[in-house]
């Protein structure tokens, strides 16, 4: 068999969860040849098989008897895979020294360099060096050359995933319609692929779609778990917690990790994961729960990859036992140091243990500046589940999120309808104030809110975006000449005289004096008013 059937077959293997065949085929060409691809892809397997101390085993063997670039570059990225689980090892120089050979290699987008890429993809992402993550991805992580195997949705799965944990939810979200195109109905990576919408829903703030996808992902049934069982089980898992459903992310983690210590998963994930049964705790107010998770948490503060996860869990226990300032710093490196590698999820994450922290010690001003900062970089991204809860955290100390610009009614209070409903109908400041029991400054507040919602700067502004529906119906007015429907038409979409005159083709004193006969005409007080006319008396629809 050739190098190429080699890695085909295993790959299958890999994808239909029979791995231990694979393994067993590996070992014993090994024994008989000692061939450095059977090495590298025994490497592989033991890495889906959990045994990280023998996947690194394994890849080193492969490297020391590799003849050439293409099973040196297999062997690196293998080594780079193991080391994200493998507390004994670290990713440099493999991960570099693959990339270099991918870099230079002769048909990059071929079978074999395909899955080199991938595997330094898997390695980077698993790792949570999301930056690494997307060097590659951003690259390309094309599989054509694996198209209709039964791996190639776990190619395209490391590209989604890769842009949900680095926080770019619209991205991964345009991109799951295409991962779920190429896979087949019914096969085993069907649920990694839901697994992976449930992580990017969740992210989104789709709470639904988070249900949903747990509920497409096919069965698992009993036996030991590999990569993939696990993996899917996570996800689903992070999915869940991202839209606070704490108990069904805890009972997830459990499933996935088979004991408590979560030990054959990679060492982010066990982080992860035993973050979440932190969080879970803590929601019971279980400190002694919470100490147990955090001792097993403990064991992984040193390396790299989990030291960001180990200083944002103790952020939130130093907090739980009253130790702001304790809670503040441990926050503060945990979202500097997730920041530096592209971990933007994480980086929302933190900092929202940060404000709770900050608000804790009465530093509400910080913690509302920096959530809002991290509210409107979310919301440009699609991250929306960080708006949810920013707003969560900030309500205790009586402070509010801007409303998502341009998401209409949907994005405002009951409090903040009735004040858009009292703009609509033309009361100004102090009426709305005598209306609503409210001072002038909070009714100013009210409106600027309003406006943002509507993603408009003015009021005339908020009657084109309302249109007729949002306006109390008033009488038809005073019929207008063509050129004054038209100057009307525009100034109640908002257009300013200048505006008005270049689309008409006039000048500016021409809309000027148009505009003085049509508040002459409808015995209207300001523009304002000839917006609210026009729109409540269907002049729009009627032309006039």
């Amino acid at each position: 068999m050739d190098r190429a059937d080699q890695m085909d077959e295993v790959f299958a293997h890999l994808a239909n969860g029979t791995v231990p065949v694979a393994a067993a085929g590996c070992d014993r060409a090994w024994q008989a040849q000692r061939d450095p691809v059977a090495a590298a892809l025994a490497s592989i397997c033991a890495f889906w098989q959990g045994d990280f101390p023998a996947a690194t085993a394994w890849a080193r063997r492969a490297s020391e008897v590799a003849a050439d670039d293409d099973v040196r570059a297999l062997a690196w990225a293998a080594e780079a895979l193991a080391a994200a689980g493998d507390l004994s090892a670290r990713a440099e120089p493999a991960w570099s020294s693959a990339l270099a050979l991918l870099d230079a290699a002769p048909e990059p987008d071929g079978a074999w360099w395909t899955v080199v890429r991938y595997l330094l993809a898997e390695g980077a992402l698993v790792s949570a060096r999301l930056d690494d993550a997307l060097q590659i991805v951003g690259a390309g992580l094309a599989n054509q050359a694996w198209r209709g195997h039964p791996f190639a949705p776990m190619i395209s799965a490391c590209s989604v995933r890769t842009a949900a944990f680095a926080g770019r939810i619209d991205e991964a979200i345009a991109l799951l319609e295409p991962m779920r195109a190429a896979t087949a109905s019914g096969s085993r990576l069907e649920g990694v692929v839901e697994a992976v919408a449930g992580l990017v829903l969740g992210n989104a703030d789709d709470a639904g779609g988070v249900t949903r996808s747990r509920e497409l992902a096919p069965p698992r049934g009993e036996g030991p778990r590999d990569f993939i069982d696990r993996g899917v089980l996570l996800l689903h898992a992070f999915g869940a917690i991202a839209i606070g459903d704490v108990a069904t992310a805890a009972a997830l983690v459990f499933r996935a990790g088979d004991d408590g210590d979560l030990a054959a998963c990679t060492i982010i994930d066990r982080a992860l994961g035993l973050e979440m049964l932190v969080v879970a705790a803590l929601a019971e107010d279980d400190l002694a729960a919470a100490e147990t998770w955090l001792a097993g948490l403990m064991l992984l503060a040193d390396h790299p990859a989990s030291r960001p996860t180990v200083d944002r869990v103790r952020s939130r226990y130093l907090l739980a036992l009253g130790d702001v300032e304790g809670a503040v710093t441990a926050a503060v490196e945990s979202v500097a140091a997730c920041r530096a590698r592209g971990r933007m999820v994480e980086v929302a994450e933190g900092e929202i243990v940060l404000a709770r922290a900050r608000i804790a010690g009465q530093d509400v001003a910080a913690a509302s500046r920096d959530l809002r900062a991290l509210v409107s970089a979310s919301d440009a991204s699609g991250h929306a589940a960080v708006r949810r809860s920013a707003a969560s955290t900030l309500q205790p100390a009586r402070r509010r999120l801007p409303p998502v610009a341009g998401g209409g009614w949907d994005a405002l209070s009951e409090r903040e309808r009735e004040v858009a409903r009292c703009v609509l109908d033309g009361l100004e400041v102090d009426q709305m104030a005598a209306t609503l029991f409210l001072s002038p400054a909070t009714v100013r507040t009210h409106v600027s809110r309003v406006l943002c919602a509507f993603g408009v700067p003015t009021r005339i502004g908020l009657l084109a975006a309302v249109g007729e529906t949002g306006v109390v119906p008033l009488s038809v007015p005073s019929p207008l000449s063509p050129r004054q429907t038209e100057v009307a038409r525009l100034v109640a979409g908002g257009s300013t005289n200048q505006q008005v005159a270049d689309r008409l083709g006039i000048s500016v004193k021409g809309v000027e004096k148009h505009v003085s006969d049509i508040l002459e005409r409808w015995q209207a007080g300001s523009r304002f008013e000839v917006a609210r006319i026009w729109w409540g008396s269907g002049a729009d629809r009627r032309g006039a």
